[in-house]
């Protein structure tokens, strides 16, 4: 099922691509491994794979921690409505370089809920560092006093837009290529990299100062920024 779930995020951000860059004339397909076939003169199998600023795996990417995140949020929320609060609304910053670990959830969840009964008869607006200094994942609170009848919380974390890393792109482009004896022949291979800046586990700034990474596998290797409709040539 996730499997399917990439490849239909994989063809929308390819039909965007498509209207940005020009590509060869022929018959597309979508697939597996490669996931495009441009079927014309030659026959071109195209990759498509999205840039994450830190692999899934590590508990403290974005990946990872957006769910534990919404989770946290949503539990004291629940917490804080059962001890009498009022239908208000938090929104809860956390800090990016202070993850959150599973077994911390549950008290996380209990600190934010007894923070907002701290602060639930104040006028709305930036609550002060020093009544959640205590909370080491939370770098900022905005409470607003509205009760709302589907009042809920939300979380969000701070991070900065940094410029793209060659050295993080051509790591991605070995594990490509290191895995490209799994694809069905084809004339030519090319290698589309999505920057989504939507997504704060991607977002960072498209280098266009160049991009010197060789490949056997790719013929082409493409970075592109979907959101700006920026695309970039590794030569």
């Amino acid at each position: 099922m996730r499997a399917a779930r990439n490849q239909i995020i994989e063809r929308h951000y390819f039909e965007s691509f498509r209207k940005a860059y020009s590509l060869p004339i022929g018959q597309l397909g979508y697939g597996d491994k490669p996931d495009i076939t441009l079927t014309g003169e030659r026959t071109i199998g195209i990759e498509v794979t999205r840039f994450y600023l830190q692999a899934g795996s590590r508990l403290e990417s974005a990946q990872r921690q957006r769910p534990l995140r919404d989770a946290v949020v949503e539990q004291a929320q629940a917490l804080y409505r059962a001890q009498g609060g009022k239908a208000v609304e938090l929104h809860i910053s956390f800090d990016t370089l202070i993850a959150i670990t599973p077994r911390r959830t549950a008290n996380l969840a209990q600190e934010l809920a007894a923070l907002a009964k701290r602060i639930d008869g104040r006028p709305s607006g930036e609550v002060e560092r020093t009544e959640f200094q205590t909370i080491p994942e939370v770098s900022f609170v905005y409470f607003n006093k509205q009760e709302y009848p589907d009042a809920r919380w939300s979380a969000g974390g701070v991070h900065t837009v940094g410029l793209m890393s060659e050295k993080a792109l051509e790591a991605i482009v070995r594990d490509k290529e290191a895995k490209s004896t799994d694809y069905a022949p084809r004339d030519a291979i090319g290698f589309l990299v999505v920057v989504e800046a939507m997504d704060p586990a991607q977002e960072q700034e498209i280098r266009i100062d160049g991009l010197n990474i060789s490949s056997n596998v790719f013929e082409k290797i493409i970075v592109y920024n979907p959101l700006f409709g920026h695309v970039v040539e590794a030569k």
